[in-house]
């Protein structure tokens, strides 16, 4: 069956922000201040959108992670990363079709909204949901289902883009389309077998498809149809 797309919902870290290097060089210096060693391979290891999830794995005790939370902040406000080359382009492509796109990440909105600031990237989008605005993290659908409420869009109407695992996960729980495009954090064999609803290489081919679908299904639709 045929979406007739309304919204797109992108990942930020990974997807559009080309951050995998300076949250590993972030990651690197937090836990080395603690007196863990994190190299390349421990990073493969280790990593997730949920920061917890590599805190436990690297054996952080609990007590030492609001400090880390804090510190890492310090750390990667250090950090320089731009945007994934084509992002800007893409993302015009789709605010172009008539289609609503906002951003749907696990990332803390002070570290978010000082990365969209310093990039002045903050007006591209309609809306954005970040780890403080939902009561669980992806996979679980409720960040992307708050993304969907703000807009007024169903789920039926929407895609979501990502290049984790998580995102697909979080997409086909809220029954909205999937995209995976592998970026450069160290989880491509998850991704794949994540089995996304299409899976591109590049930000380009996500949003010629989702714009290609979202006017093949405008044209099907009856004349004179809302739905």
């Amino acid at each position: 069956m045929s979406r007739r797309l309304r919204a797109v919902l992108s990942d930020w870290d990974g997807t559009l922000l080309d951050s995998a290097e300076a949250t590993f060089r972030s990651y690197q210096k937090l836990f080395g201040s603690f007196g863990i060693a994190f190299d390349r391979a421990r990073f493969a290891e280790t990593y997730s959108p949920d920061w917890y999830r590599t805190y436990a794995a690297v054996a952080l005790a609990r007590e030492h992670w609001t400090a880390a939370d804090s510190r890492w902040l310090e750390l990667y406000a250090a950090e320089e990363p731009s945007l994934i080359s084509g992002a800007v382009e893409a993302v015009a492509l789709v605010r172009g079709a008539g289609l609503a796109i906002g951003l749907v990440t696990s990332g803390s909105r002070k570290r978010v909204e000082s990365d969209l600031g310093k990039l002045g990237a903050a007006s591209l989008f309609d809306v954005l949901v970040c780890s403080e605005d939902a009561a669980h993290k992806k996979p679980h659908p409720d960040p992307l289902n708050r993304a969907l409420a703000r807009l007024g869009i169903g789920p039926e109407h929407a895609a979501c883009v990502g290049d984790s695992p998580e995102d697909i996960q979080m997409a086909r729980a809220a029954g909205v389309f999937s995209v995976a495009i592998a970026g450069a954090f160290p989880n491509r064999e998850a991704l794949k077998a994540s089995a996304a609803d299409l899976s591109t290489t590049t930000l380009d081919a996500a949003a010629r498809h989702l714009v290609s679908m979202a006017h093949s299904a405008a044209a099907s639709e009856p004349r004179g149809s809302n739905s």
